[in-house]
C-alpha cells in the first residue's frame, strides 16, 4: 500500500528530510572514478553521508580524496565490515573524530578520522529501552550535544564518549546549534503535525547548569537552525501544513534571546557563509525548487537563483559551504529511490565538478583538511555480499499501484526477460532494491550462489522488507504499522540443474494452522478495457472487487504492460486481513497493518528478530514437517487480499534475503 512511501516522503520533508567524478560537466555523465585533476583550496577530502531509505538499514558514508581523485562510496563498510544502520541524519567533525547520528537505529557512530575505523557506537535509548530517535549534533568545549525526537538533548563527553546527562526541551527537536555559550534547539512537533499540531518554539539551553532556560516563539514547525559569526541564530519554520508552503526565515538575537526579524522567505533548509545565506525552497504547487542567495546583514536578496550556468538539480537534499574554499556543495536526491549526486559550485553559481551516484538520499557533506591513512583505499567488495540471494529466477507481481514502475523492475518496452534481468540487478544492489509483489498472489523467486544450511534451532534466513511500527496503532496491544505479510516457501536444488523446479515447502508461520487462514485460495485479475481503469478481480470464494487507482500513482495502467494475457490467476493460502482503520480526529482513514507474530516477509521491521526465519519451520503440501539440510531458492507471495482505502492494496515488498550462517 502507499502508506509506507507517503510516510517516508513526509519524514524526508519534515526532517529536512566505484563512482564517478566529472570535472565541470553539466550532464553529470558517468566516468572512470575521477581524473584526479579537481582540487579544493585547503581541503584534503569530503565525507558524504547518505541516509538511504527509512527502515531499510542502508545508510552509507562515502569519502572522496582530492589528492587521489578517488571516491569510496561505501567508505565506512569497506573499513569496518558492517553498515552504519538505519536512516543516518547528521554528521560532524570535532577534533580527530567524525560523529554520525543514526536516527532509526538510535545511536551515535564515532569514527577515528585518521583510520576511518569505528571507535564506539553510543546507544541513544530511554530508561525503558525505547529509541530516543536522535536527529542532530553540535559541539562546545569538549562536549557533544545531540537533540532527539523524544524531547531531550544529550550531553556527551568527547574524551570518554559517555553520555553524561540529558536536558528536557520541546516536542520533537529537529535542529541544534551553539551561540554565545548557549544551545539553541528547534522544537518542531513534527510527529504531531496531523494530531495536536506542531510546536512553534526554539529552546534556549544553558551550558552550566545544563537545562532549558527559555522558549522563544518563532513560528510553527521550526526545523533547520544555525548560528552566524555575529551573535545571531537563524531558523527555518515550515508552517502548520507542510504542503502549503507556509514557511519563514527567522532571525534570533542571541544576546536578548528574542526574535529580531521574521523574513517572508520560503525556506526548507539553508546554509550560512559569513554574511550570506543560501536558502532552499521547494514549491509543491509548481513542483519546482529554488536556491536563493540572501544577504543576512541587510535582509535583501542578492540573487534569486544561485545557479547561474544552467546546471539542473532535480531534488536538492542538502546545501553546505566548504569553510576552506567558500565553494557551495549541493546534494541531489533525484526521486529518493536511486543513488544521488554531490555537485560543487563556486560562490558565483558555476559548476566546478560533480560526484555521481554517491549514495541514496545524500543529506550531509563535511570537509576535512587532514589526510587519512586509507584515503587511497579502493572501495572493497562487501565481504558479506555472497550471503545474499543474488538472482531473480521468477517474478510475477499481481496488479498494483506500483505496476509498470521501477518498483516492479519495469521500464517502457521491457519484455518479461528484461524485467527478470532488471529485477536481478536491483536485488544485487541492496541499497536501492525494493521490489513490490503487488496484490494477493503476486510473487518472486530468488536464488543464492550457494546452499543455505539449516542449523537446527537457529534462524537461517533474514528477509528484508519495509515494514515498520506505527506509534498510533492500539488494536489489542499488538505491534502494528504497515505490515503487509507475505508467505515464504523454500526449495533445495535436488536435481542440481540450478532451476527452481524441485519441490517447494512452506515455512509455517504463526497463522499456518489458524482457522482464519483460507487454504487453496484462488484469485483472477482482469485486464481493464481502458488502461486507466481500476483492476477487477474475482475469487473462488464468490467474492469480487478491484485493485483501485489512487492519486499518488498516476501511471497509465496498474496491470503489467509486459503481460499479453487478459487474465492473471494466482493460488495460495490467504491470511486474514490484518489492516484496521483506526480513525483519528484529524484523519478519518488511518490504517494500521497489524503484525502477525512470526513467519512472514514484510511483516515486522528489519531490525527485529521477527524478520528472521528458520528452515526448521518447513512443511510439505500436506502440512507435515520436513527436514531439509539446506535450501537454494526462496519464493515469497503476498498473502492478504485487502484494500486499505486511500492507501491502496496491501502488497508485500522485498529488499533482500540473507543467509545468516554465511562465513560463520
Amino acid at each position: 500500500m502507499n502508506y509506507k512511501y507517503l510516510i517516508g516522503l513526509l519524514f524526508a520533508l519534515l526532517f529536512f528530510a566505484c563512482d564517478d567524478l566529472t570535472d565541470k560537466e553539466n550532464n553529470r555523465e558517468e566516468g572512470g572514478g575521477g581524473n584526479g585533476t579537481v582540487t579544493e583550496t585547503g581541503t584534503a577530502g569530503i565525507y558524504v553521508l547518505s541516509e538511504g531509505l527509512f527502515n531499510l538499514n542502508n545508510s552509507t558514508l562515502a569519502y572522496h580524496s582530492f589528492k587521489s581523485g578517488k571516491t569510496n562510496i561505501d567508505y565506512f563498510r569497506s573499513l569496518n565490515r558492517r553498515g552504519l544502520g538505519d536512516t543516518a541524519n547528521d554528521m560532524a567533525i570535532y577534533g580527530n573524530k567524525l560523529y554520525i547520528v543514526v536516527n532509526v537505529s538510535s545511536q551515535i557512530e564515532v569514527i577515528d578520522l585518521t583510520s576511518g575505523l569505528s571507535l564506539k557506537r553510543i546507544p541513544m535509548l530511554g530508561e525503558d529501552g525505547s529509541s530516543r530517535q536522535p536527529r542532530y549534533i553540535a559541539f562546545h568545549k569538549d562536549k557533544a550535544y545531540v537533540c532527539s525526537y523524544d524531547g531531550t538533548v544529550a550531553r556527551i563527553d568527547t574524551a570518554s564518549l559517555a553520555i553524561e546527562t540529558y536536558a528536557q526541551v520541546g516536542r520533537n527537536p529537529d535542529g541544534i546549534c551553539v551561540q554565545n555559550d548557549k544551545l539553541y534547539v528547534s522544537n518542531s512537533g513534527g510527529l504531531d503535525w496531523d494530531g495536536i499540531g506542531v510546536d512553534n518554539t526554539v529552546s534556549v539551553v544553558s551550558i552550566d547548569p545544563f537545562k532549558e532556560i527559555k522558549k522563544i516563539e518563532v513560528g510553527p514547525n521550526p526545523g533547520k537552525i544555525a548560528a552566524d559569526e555575529y551573535g545571531n541564530v537563524y531558523v527555518a519554520t515550515h508552517g502548520k501544513d507542510i504542503s502549503a508552503g507556509d514557511y519563514n526565515f527567522v532571525k534570533i538575537d542571541a544576546a536578548s534571546d528574542e526574535v529580531a526579524k521574521i523574513y517572508n522567505e520560503k525556506v526548507m533548509s539553508f546554509a550560512i557563509s559569513d554574511q550570506v545565506a543560501y536558502l532552499y525552497n521547494f514549491s509543491f504547487e509548481n513542483q519546482a525548487s529554488q536556491i536563493k542567495v540572501f544577504n543576512l546583514q541587510n535582509g535583501t536578496t542578492i540573487r534569486e537563483n544561485f545557479i547561474t550556468d544552467g546546471t539542473e538539480i532535480h531534488t536538492p537534499y542538502g546545501i553546505f559551504v566548504n569553510p576552506y574554499s567558500g565553494n557551495v556543495y549541493i546534494t541531489d536526491a533525484y526521486k529518493y529511490q536511486t543513488r544521488g549526486d554531490v555537485l560543487c559550485f563556486t560562490p558565483q553559481g558555476k559548476l566546478q565538478f560533480s560526484i555521481r551516484k554517491i549514495g541514496q538520499n545524500p543529506n550531509t557533506v563535511v570537509f576535512t583538511d587532514k589526510y587519512t591513512e586509507n584515503e587511497e583505499e579502493e572501495p572493497s567488495d562487501d565481504p558479506q555480499i555472497s550471503a545474499f540471494a543474488n538472482k531473480v529466477l521468477e517474478y510475477n507481481p499481481a496488479p498494483s499501484q506500483y505496476m509498470n514502475t521501477t518498483r516492479t523492475a519495469y521500464k517502457t518496452g521491457f519484455s518479461y526477460q528484461q524485467v527478470l534481468e532488471y529485477a536481478t540487478e536491483l536485488l544485487q544492489d541492496r541499497n536501492i532494491c525494493l521490489l513490490t509483489l503487488g496484490a494477493f498472489g503476486g510473487n518472486i523467486t530468488v536464488g543464492f550462489d550457494h546452499t543455505v544450511p539449516n542449523v537446527p534451532g537457529e534462524y537461517d534466513l533474514k528477509i528484508y522488507g519495509n515494514a515498520y511500527y506505527d506509534m498510533y496503532g492500539t488494536f489489542l496491544d499488538k505491534p502494528g504499522g504497515n505490515s503487509e505479510p507475505g508467505i515464504v516457501l523454500v526449495s533445495k536444488d535436488t536435481n542440481g540443474n540450478g532451476l527452481p523446479d524441485d519441490e517447494w515447502y512452506e515455512l509455517a508461520g504463526s497463522e499456518y494452522n489458524s482457522l482464519a487462514t483460507t487454504r487453496d485460495y484462488e484469485i483472477t485479475y482482469y485486464r481493464p478495457e481502458q488502461p486507466g481503469n481500476d483492476i477487477r478481480w474475482s475469487d473462488n470464494q464468490g467474492s469480487e472487487g478491484y485493485v483501485k487507482r489512487n492519486e499518488f500513482n498516476t501511471q497509465e495502467s496498474y496491470y503489467p504492460e509486459w503481460i499479453t494475457k487478459s487474465e492473471m490467476t494466482f493460488k495460495g493460502s490467504r491470511l486474514a486481513d490484518n489492516a484496521v482503520n483506526e480513525p483519528r480526529p484529524d484523519m478519518p482513514e488511518h490504517w494500521v497493518g497489524y503484525c502477525y507474530p512470526y513467519g512472514y516477509a514484510d511483516n515486522h521491521p528489519n531490525d527485529t528478530e521477527y524478520s528472521q526465519f528458520k528452515i526448521d519451520w518447513a512443511v510439505d503440501k500436506n502440512g507435515n514437517p520436513v527436514h531439509l539440510d539446506g535450501i537454494d531458492f526462496v519464493k515469497i507471495y503476498t498473502a492478504v487480499n485487502q484494500d486499505c482505502g486511500w492507501l491502496g492494496e496491501a502488497s508485500t515488498e522485498l529488499q533482500a534475503i540473507e543467509d545468516l550462517h554465511y562465513n560463520k
